[in-house]
C-alpha cells in the first residue's frame, strides 16, 4: 500500500517535490492543487492531475497526506 500524497502549489517548490514523491516506491502522487487554471497545469507524474485549491476539500478520502509548497 502506497502513501496518497497531494501538492498544493506547483511552482519550484511543487515541482521538486514531485520529483522526491518519484523517487519513493511507497509514495503515489494523486493530485496537484493550484489558483491557477488547472487546465494550463501539465502535471508530470502519469495518472496524476491538477484541481483548483476549493476541490481539495471534496477529495479529503482520496488523500493521505498533502504537501503545502508556497513562498
Amino acid at each position: 500500500m502506497s502513501i496518497r500524497v497531494a501538492i498544493l502549489g506547483y511552482g519550484n517548490l511543487g515541482k521538486g517535490m514531485e520529483c522526491a514523491v518519484k523517487q519513493n516506491d511507497d509514495m503515489e502522487l494523486v493530485a496537484v492543487f493550484t489558483r491557477r487554471d488547472p487546465a494550463t497545469v501539465t502535471v508530470k507524474t502519469p495518472g496524476a492531475k491538477a484541481y483548483t485549491m476549493e476541490d481539495a476539500k471534496n477529495m479529503k478520502d482520496q488523500i493521505d497526506v498533502m504537501i503545502i509548497c508556497g513562498g
